[in-house]
């Protein structure tokens, strides 16, 4: 299946819409079923009042537009591009996927979790983080500061990639259910349980999941401490057999290398659902 861009989308730097956050992109692109009109998305998402903006709707909507997900198919009516990649998959992970997709210069929003990846430490200060988004990636037309760091957490750590503590660390393991669905529609699609071969598939079509990829790849600290909270709950089974030459290396791992593994049941407590999706179900008790 091909990976489809938005036609005429915007040029505006994805990491620019300061005014975006994770759980309306997600409300706003489930209400655009087929062909919608935008007065629509506005009597929904606006608040009817004197001072009320449409100004982040309108930024909410450029933003799924940016990343592939609608399209103007008229100046007043949005619609769903339709069979994207991995369209069976949780909006979550699917922005992972069309984030991974885009050419330069948009490929600098993922690209920030490449530099937390290959930082390979659990926390990071947003500071630190600003510092090492500076260095490794200067080449971008526009300047790095702590709103566009800002921009990129409000938006990753709601779909379960990070998670954010008082506004100023980043706490780099992904939700349990980003990692449990990545290692199932891996499964599910390719019919081997081969770690390598997984996180190998997981670099390629969402995020970047390795610290370093010379040799034999090691996991990335946040990512390993993910792995292990599922081996701890029972939930994955991590197997090095003696014979294994494809391996990778997960430092929380008892074995200093894993080859294979095996997921049991998903649990159906809060810790594996998405973070909006246990948002939500707090809000309807």
């Amino acid at each position: 299946m091909t990976y489809t861009s938005a036609s005429g989308k915007s040029d505006r730097d994805l990491v620019s819409y300061q005014s975006v956050r994770g759980a309306e992109a997600k409300a706003i692109y489930e209400t655009i079923m087929g062909p919608t009109p935008v007065h629509e998305l506005h009597s929904h998402f606006v608040k009817p009042t004197e001072d009320a903006s449409a100004g982040p709707v309108e930024d909410t909507i450029a933003f799924l537009e940016a990343t592939d997900f609608i399209e103007h198919p008229s100046e007043r009516t949005l619609q769903p591009i339709e069979n994207q990649p991995f369209h069976d998959l949780s909006f979550e992970l699917r922005m992972f996927h069309h984030l991974s997709q885009q050419d330069r210069p948009q490929d600098h929003f993922i690209r920030v979790q490449r530099v937390v990846a290959q930082a390979d430490t659990a926390l990071y200060d947003k500071e630190h983080l600003l510092e090492d988004v500076k260095r490794e990636l200067d080449t971008y037309s526009f300047n790095w500061n702590i709103e566009k760091v800002q921009t990129w957490y409000n938006l990753m750590a709601p779909f379960g990639l990070v998670s954010v503590r008082n506004n100023q660390e980043v706490l780099t393991s992904p939700s349990p259910a980003v990692v449990y669905d990545l290692l199932d529609a891996f499964e599910t699609r390719e019919g081997t349980t081969q770690l390598r071969e997984a996180l190998d598939w997981v670099e390629e079509n969402f995020v970047p999941c390795y610290a370093d990829q010379g040799g034999t790849p090691r996991v990335h600290r946040g990512f390993s401490d993910t792995l292990e909270t599922l081996v701890s709950d029972n939930v994955l089974e991590l197997e090095a057999p003696s014979d294994a030459t494809y391996e990778v290396v997960v430092p929380s791992a008892t074995a200093d290398r894993v080859s294979n593994y095996t997921l049991h049941e998903r649990p159906s407590r809060p810790a594996y659902r998405y973070p909006l999706e246990a948002h939500d179900q707090e809000v309807a008790q």
